[in-house]
């Protein structure tokens, strides 16, 4: 059976389901991972932020976990200077690793999540800090298709008027249409990868299957609006017809004037754009800027494509791409050449996993390291990115690793396993004698 009937299935199942079930029979926990994907931290790394997919439709909706990242270095630091906290169990083919459920990891955070549409794929924090701690997520849904966007008030997650805890998000944090208007342009399918811009007060969400942009004005202190899209820009795929868009990343989000990338799954090309904000005060616009080819890796120039994940160096001199023809990490000199103009030159390659999924880069106290999720395989690829780039390790963390994410600061980072319902918990701790392993594994792993 293919992944499209399986879907169909679970859809026939869930409407056959809701004939006699309850609306409290098919709302979400708020204490589980159900199908996680998306996967983010808070700027100051005390709050971590999961998507809940609920591909298989057993509910109504899926769901915005926050774990807080304090508890989850407590349980780590018990386990392993203690012994066995309460209510977790040792792994039984890892000595290292402790495996706990989610509604304990859960226990004090289970009401500050909330409830969005289904088939999530992405998460990006936008900082809107004002003095306490506020933050905006943005997250495309490819049920709807959709882009919701929420606010984190310092204390939880809020998408609806009222105080009722893990609440469903309402229509006006549901992006659909241009400016909010159902006479206007909707957005197009398969909205996949983002991006959120802290001081350019906008996000960027790519489309899967239509290679299209479209550009979400974010203000501060106002309100999400889809104010441009383009279309058309990758082009298909000559052997087989398909298109995207998929990954996106901004070189220097902090600062003004950010350039955005974005990459593709059927061309062997990297397209920048800019943000215009005309001085009358309209909406925002894409601005298309230059392109550079993926050609300095495969056995033949210009067969590097099917773009996976991009993301910085801190500085934004350096830009690391994961493609999967062939699979291979790519760096790029992204530093100002005497233009002005980042130089966008290959200087580096190595070799990686078949289907890899995403990429992070975290500083953890030694140097950068590039970690890649690899699907198939249920690994992570470490990279150290000095030089051509070599491997550091290779780590089994799950089955269908989707998503990685680095808390720098508590020495953690972070792999969604999409198709066991686990998250991932790995040192990264210099000098730790479990650094590159699995110390933590929340929730409770489905079976295959």
């Amino acid at each position: 059976m293919t992944p499209a009937q399986l879907v169909a299935l679970g859809a026939l199942g869930a409407a056959l389901a809701g004939c006699t079930a309850s609306a409290e029979d098919v709302r979400p926990p708020d204490d589980r991972l159900f199908f996680p994907t998306g996967v983010a931290v808070s700027p100051n790394q005390k709050l971590l932020f999961v998507t809940n997919a609920n591909s298989d439709l057993t509910f109504d909706s899926g769901s915005v976990a926050v774990f807080d990242v304090n508890v989850i270095n407590q349980l780590v630091t018990e386990w392993q200077t203690v012994g066995v906290p309460a209510g977790c169990t040792p792994d039984s083919d890892y000595t290292e690793t402790l495996n706990c459920e989610a509604p304990l990891v859960l226990d004090t955070t289970r009401q500050s999540g909330v409830r969005i549409g289904n088939f999530a794929t992405d998460i990006a924090v936008q900082d809107r800090d004002d003095g306490g701690g506020e933050l905006r997520l943005v997250v495309p849904t490819r049920g709807d298709p959709s882009i919701t966007w929420v606010d984190w008030t310092g204390e939880r997650l809020q998408c609806r008027d009222g105080s009722e805890g893990h609440a469903l998000c309402d229509d006006d944090h549901r992006l659909s249409f241009v400016l909010n208007d159902d006479d206007l342009v909707s957005i197009p399918e398969e909205p996949f990868g983002v991006f959120a811009d802290t001081k350019g007060e906008f996000a960027i969400v790519t489309h899967l299957t239509t290679g299209a942009v479209t550009l979400i004005d974010s203000p501060r202190n106002g309100n999400a609006v889809i104010t441009d899209i383009v279309t058309g820009v990758f082009a298909p795929d000559p052997s087989n017809g398909v298109r995207g868009a998929t990954s996106v990343a901004g070189r220097t989000p902090q600062m003004p004037g950010d350039i955005i990338y974005v990459g593709s799954r059927s061309e062997d090309r990297v397209q920048t754009f800019t943000v215009g904000r005309p001085v009358n005060g309209a909406p925002p616009f894409l601005l298309t800027g230059s392109y550079f080819f993926l050609d300095a890796v495969g056995a033949n120039n210009g067969q590097s494509n099917d773009t996976r994940g991009m993301a910085f160096s801190g500085s934004g001199d350096r830009l690391y791409l994961v493609n999967r023809r062939p699979p291979s990490l790519q760096i790029f000199d992204t530093s100002l050449g005497p233009t002005g103009f980042p130089k966008n030159d290959p200087i580096g390659a190595t070799d990686l996993c078949r289907q890899a999924s995403t990429v992070t880069v975290a500083n953890s106290g030694d140097g950068d390291r590039v970690y890649v999720t690899c699907f198939q395989d249920g690994q992570l690829y470490i990279i150290n990115p000095q030089g051509q780039g070599s491997v550091d390790d290779i780590v089994t963390v799950g089955r269908g690793p989707y998503s990685v994410v680095a808390a720098p600061d508590a020495k953690k980072l972070f792999v969604t396993n999409f198709l066991e319902d686990t998250i991932a918990v790995l040192d990264i701790e210099p000098g730790s004698p479990t650094r590159n392993r699995v110390v933590l594994r929340i929730g409770e792993r489905r079976t295959p």
